[in-house]
């Protein structure tokens, strides 16, 4: 038996390898855009943007008045709500 699943797993490494080889192939044939050239001068010439900070941004972190129990209980109730739920009357 482990001889079977060892030449499943020889042959699956030689698919990958095959897949791999496949892949850069392809790849080395892909024609690339020259860049050169595609800049103006002013562009080249212009200086470089000023930086701004932003501003404090919000990222929704949780009211320090909500404890972790509180947000349970609300998980707990709107799980509750949708148990009760009729999947079949909203099709």
């Amino acid at each position: 038996m482990w001889s079977c699943t060892f030449c499943v797993v020889l042959i699956n490494l030689r698919h990958m390898r095959m897949c791999l080889v496949l892949t850069l192939c392809l790849a080395a044939c892909a024609d690339f855009p020259a860049l050169d050239g595609t800049i103006s001068d002013a562009a080249r010439d212009a200086p470089y943007p000023k930086l701004q900070a932003l501003p404090d941004a919000n990222i929704g972190l949780p009211v320090a008045d909500v404890t972790l129990n509180d947000r349970i209980a609300a998980l707990r109730a709107r799980a509750a709500r949708l148990r009760k739920l009729d999947i079949n009357a909203l099709q």
